[in-house]
């Protein structure tokens, strides 16, 4: 998913709109330093302060895990990680999903294959 398109999921919500969950402000995803990520706050959060957090990534300079400076833009592919020093490749992601939906959080993407294939 690109930067835009997460911002016009956000907007499509009605002014004022509390959503059960949040996001921090954005940070350079270690997996690729010019791509952006945002962590999953399980606390409510306006539409309008995610909306200011999605905001930050477009008009700040942004910090690699190892150096560089980047700045985002409505292409940039996004992420979700629990912070600027993890890597999880979707990992983090398919625990909220899992976590969200009231489901088994699998320990790898590899161990949901298997438990699904094989029980």
């Amino acid at each position: 998913m690109e930067l835009k398109q997460f911002k016009e999921q956000v907007e499509k919500a009605e002014d004022n709109k509390v959503f059960d969950y949040g996001i921090s402000e954005p940070f350079s995803w270690r997996g690729v330093y010019a791509e952006v990520a945002f962590k999953i706050l399980e606390e409510p959060m306006s539409k309008e302060k995610i909306l200011s957090n999605i905001q930050k990534a477009y008009e700040g300079t942004f910090y690699g895990y190892k150096g560089g400076e980047y700045n985002y833009n409505d292409y940039t592919d996004i992420h979700f990680e629990e912070g600027q020093r993890n890597y999880t490749d979707g990992g983090y992601c398919a625990e909220i999903i899992a976590k969200i939906e009231g489901n088994e959080v699998y320990e790898s993407q590899e161990m949901r294959l298997v438990k699904l294939a094989f029980s």
